[in-house]
């Protein structure tokens, strides 16, 4: 993914965050932040009735099925973030935060858990802008670690941070992986090995092979793919299969916990709704421990 400036896909994520907690019932993740980390066109087009059925209702109705994923993936993270938690967890660790808002949606935890943010300068530099603008507050327990991650890794960017590596730490990795080639991803999740002490958790989530979804499911990672080409930060297909995957991950180091699947996404997150937020076809929630 190209890091050179803010993420668009970042930008339209908050947006998703922000249409579904005004828009939707039930539901499935309350961001309250997003809002107002959205730029001002992203606003508009929630806030505004008239725009709000003509972007989100028309022009990126097809890509409904999507939204769901954004919102089912920080659900699913943040349940695991916060019973890791309450099971002790002092050190929360986002990768590729982008317009991520975790700590600031959860001021209960400033005295007992630092949160650091992973991510380009110039995301970290838009992110503060909006905060700024929107008069709110950086939390106390919240650090910026600037990093560009296609040239720094995982490990040298948190000695820049007061990161203790002595201590566990619960690290997320969501809407990343499939910007990046099979390389680049197996990099990061081996240098996260490497500065994550014992016990430590580890959520992402990640696409099987194009090549292994369903006929009928393939058109809305067609649609998805022309909205990222479209955002400058185009898809790429590694070919993974999910057995294999998991056990090339599990050889750096880590053990399986969970493996969230579509099938599972869907009865967790959207059974019984009618508006047409569901999973996606080959996209997998994964929760691994450090071991």
């Amino acid at each position: 993914m190209k890091q050179i400036q803010r993420s668009r896909t970042a930008e339209g994520a908050a947006a998703v965050r922000a249409s579904h907690l005004q828009d939707d019932t039930p539901v499935v993740f309350a961001d309250r932040f997003a809002l107002p980390l959205s730029t001002l066109p992203w606003q508009k087009a929630v806030t505004n009735s008239v725009l709000n059925k003509i972007v989100f209702g028309t022009l990126m109705r097809p890509l409904t099925p999507i939204k769901g994923q954004v919102l089912a993936r920080a659900r699913f993270t943040e349940d695991r973030a916060l019973a890791a938690i309450k099971g002790g967890m002092k050190q929360v660790v986002v990768i590729g935060a982008g317009l991520d808002s975790f700590c600031l949606s959860h001021p209960e935890l400033k005295d007992s858990v630092t949160v650091y943010e992973i991510d380009h300068p110039g995301s970290q530099r838009f992110k503060q802008a909006q905060l700024a603008k929107a008069g709110i507050e950086i939390p106390p327990n919240l650090e910026f670690v600037a990093a560009d991650l296609e040239r720094e890794d995982l490990a040298s960017a948190l000695k820049k941070s007061s990161f203790d590596s002595s201590q566990p730490a619960f690290f997320y990795w969501l809407g990343v992986t499939v910007y990046l080639s099979k390389e680049a991803i197996f990099s990061t999740l081996n240098a996260l090995v490497q500065v994550a002490a014992k016990s430590s958790e580890l959520t992402f989530d990640y696409a099987t092979s194009f090549d292994e979804i369903m006929r009928g499911q393939k058109y809305k990672i067609r649609l998805l793919q022309a909205y990222t080409q479209l955002s400058g930060e185009p898809l790429i297909d590694n070919n993974f299969t999910t057995e294999q995957f998991i056990k090339d991950v599990c050889e750096l180091g880590y053990t399986l916990r969970e493996n969230m699947s579509p099938e599972q996404q869907y009865e967790q997150y959207f059974a019984d709704r009618n508006d047409g937020l569901e999973s996606v076809a080959g996209c997998y929630f994964a929760h691994f421990d450090i071991t």
